[in-house]
């Protein structure tokens, strides 16, 4: 051997050498994610609450059974879900966390619909460190910006670790079709003023179909007008009506539509015409169809959100009404008024009376980024709830029964773009459409990371939704006898006489703090 070929072999060997050593030094590093792991013990039972009613066909358990082999591997732990049913969720939910009965782990919740500040303000949550989160929840905690990690805190202690990862659109419209609205001279619907065009259309002529085969319990259609009618940006965390929030041209500034101008006058007359008209059913107070009437062909709107449109209306009316192309029209539109959703909206958070924060914060960590625990928690296991088609698109197996089959996690506090597998049934063309459309003008939600603490002002909340609880369904659906001018200007004064200005006046002074 030369002496030049001897130092290349040499070199070589050099190089293998040390690729190894640094394969093994990666190696230990993956293994050492989560420190002072004591394998010596039992394996400590972390208890997720979620929101859902709880699954009994058996499935469920199959796949925790499976998640929990993985965890007890990597940091000798096992999940156990609780579940918060559906019914009244909220109510029990917050009576759970307020009492010391059943002493969860990791909390589901949010800001915009499950209490998440006034939970923080009870002290039902832990408060973190940087230091924590980064020590136990290490995969986490860089994928969340400086930025992301200061909305969710409060005075230096971090509460929440974000959804950030994930991208939803949870903003609602009205779902039409687009046959119908042809036939009403319309190529599509862009604002209030062609949706009264189709409805009177359908009105007209259509006299086989209800317009809106609603049921009277939404009222979201009402702050969905006055988004549309101007560049209105509601407080979700206040109320679900939206009652507060401010003008996109003057932020800083709490104001409400409901309380004054004359949008929700106008809206009032709108519906009180459609009341008039019969678009919806004589007894729709009693009607529980959950837009069946829609899908069956047999009305010509359904009301509700993106995400539900392109997953579950879009791709059933495609089979079961091919040809009625139905189309969404989202509230705010014409305005050009659209919000993200809130990196709050699902949010994890440690229950204050964890036994085994640290813990938590580690199965969580692997729940969020192991991909095949994120699968398994997601989808279930493959073969039974999915496969994976030619496309890389989820479908469900041959023989698949939901009511046997299906599971139940309701994980919607971690999600990952990354992490996420499509489902080859949804509405992928109209949502792709509908999502260049949105990310061309949709502005941040501007509220997150601001505290609104309505600890002081809570019984004047309390009389102020009870008062909206009476009269914004009869001002959304026009049941009422006097003008609808008369039917506001009562509204507003059962409002203020409840503390309407006494909130506003408070939000106020928690926003000239930020």
């Amino acid at each position: 051997m030369t002496m030049k070929r001897f130092i290349s072999v040499f070199l070589v060997l050099i190089m293998v050498i040390t690729c190894g050593a640094c394969g093994k030094a990666n190696s230990q590093s993956e293994d050492e994610l989560y420190h002072n792991v004591d394998f010596s013990k039992d394996p400590t039972t972390i208890t997720y609450l979620t929101i859902g009613d709880k699954p009994v066909n058996g499935m469920t358990e199959e796949v925790i059974d499976r998640i929990n082999e993985i965890l007890r591997k990597k940091v000798n732990a096992e999940l156990d879900i609780y579940y918060v049913g559906w019914d009244d969720y909220l109510s029990h939910y917050n009576s759970i966390l307020d009492s010391t009965e059943i002493n969860p782990d990791l909390v589901a919740t949010g800001t915009d619909w499950l209490d998440a500040w006034p939970n923080v303000f009870k002290g039902n949550f832990l408060p973190m460190s940087e230091e924590m989160i980064r020590t136990y929840c290490p995969q986490t905690y860089k994928n969340v910006s400086e930025k992301q990690w200061e909305i969710c805190s409060y005075k230096g202690d971090i509460y929440f670790i974000p959804e950030n990862e994930y991208s939803q659109w949870t903003n609602h419209g009205f779902i039409y079709r687009s046959d119908i609205a042809k036939d009403a001279g319309l190529e599509s619907i862009d604002s209030w003023k062609e949706l009264r065009k189709y409805v009177d259309y359908v009105v007209n002529n259509r006299p086989d179909l209800t317009v809106w085969d609603t049921d009277g319990s939404n009222t979201i259609v009402t702050l969905g007008y006055l988004m549309s009618a101007s560049r209105y940006i509601p407080i979700y965390e206040i109320s679900t009506y939206g009652l507060w929030g401010a003008d996109a041209g003057e932020p800083d500034k709490i104001i409400s539509p409901y309380y004054e101008g004359n949008d929700l006058i106008d809206f009032a007359r709108i519906m009180k015409t459609w009341n008039e008209q019969g678009v919806w059913k004589p007894d729709f107070l009693s009607y529980s169809g959950s837009y069946k009437d829609f899908l069956e062909g047999n009305a010509a709107l359904e009301q509700h959100h993106t995400q539900n449109y392109y997953t579950e209306i879009k791709p059933v009316m495609e089979l079961r009404q091919p040809g009625t192309d139905a189309k969404f029209f989202w509230f705010g539109k014409e305005s050009g008024n659209l919000l993200r959703t809130s990196i709050l909206h699902g949010a994890m958070a440690v229950y204050s009376g964890s036994k085994n924060p640290e813990k938590a914060l580690m199965v969580y960590d692997i729940l969020r980024n192991d991909e095949e625990c994120y699968r398994l928690l997601r989808y279930g296991i493959e073969g039974v709830q999915y496969e994976i088609n030619d496309e890389g698109m989820m479908e469900m197996p041959s023989g698949y029964n939901a009511e046997r089959d299906e599971i139940v996690t309701n994980f919607w506090w971690g999600r990952r773009d990354e992490l996420e597998i499509r489902n080859a049934s949804y509405a992928w063309d109209d949502y792709d459409e509908l999502v260049q459309e949105y990310e061309e003008i949709a502005a941040d939600y501007p509220w997150d990371g601001i505290a609104f603490d309505t600890t002081g002002i809570v019984t004047e909340l309390q009389d102020v939704i009870s008062v909206c609880e009476k009269y914004v369904p009869e001002i959304t659906y026009g049941r009422y006898e006097c003008d609808p001018k008369e039917e506001v200007e009562e509204f507003r004064r059962e409002l203020k006489a409840a503390g309407f200005e006494i909130i506003t006046a408070k939000l106020q002074r928690i926003l000239d703090t930020y």
